[in-house]
């Protein structure tokens, strides 16, 4: 019987790998986990399926698939103020399980956008825009009330 090591991640944490130690990109990663994949055995050892939001990317936080090694992993800690992310591509909050952006976020997003509302409405408009590929059966005014809408009525 072969005995599974245990994954020491999970949904919303936020790990980083070096760049010989997963596929295929340059540098090391940072990534807030959306979803934790498969595991694949390989002649130097075991590999796991990612999906997350890449953070610190030089155009921004993107979503990405990896697959990595698993014992090269290193979880980085973060305060539980960072778990509030969208996973797609059905962009429910992983922190909360509510439709993104969800109430906690909203909060945060106000309190950091504090200073300039129109930075924030520009940062949700991407937000919606990517969420419209995902999205595409919903109609746009839902999508528009749920990224946007509730900007004015703050």
């Amino acid at each position: 019987m072969t005995v599974r090591p245990v994954v020491p991640f999970g949904i919303g944490d936020v790990v980083t790998v070096a760049e010989q130690h997963y596929c295929y990109g340059l540098g090391t990663l940072t990534l807030r986990i959306v979803k934790v994949g498969r595991r694949e055995e390989h002649s130097d050892g075991l590999w796991i399926h990612l999906r997350g939001v890449e953070l610190g990317h030089p155009s921004g936080a993107r979503q990405r698939r990896v697959l990595a090694r698993l014992e090269a992993i290193r979880i980085r800690p973060v305060p539980a103020l960072g778990a509030h992310v969208p996973a797609r591509p059905g962009w429910q909050c992983t922190g909360c399980g509510e439709s993104w952006p969800c109430r906690v976020r909203r909060d945060r997003l106000l309190t950091e956008y504090a200073d300039d509302r129109a930075a924030l409405g520009v940062y949700l408009g991407l937000q919606l825009v990517e969420a419209l590929t995902d999205l595409s059966r919903q109609p746009a005014g839902d999508l528009h009330a749920r990224f946007l809408g509730w900007l004015r009525t703050r």
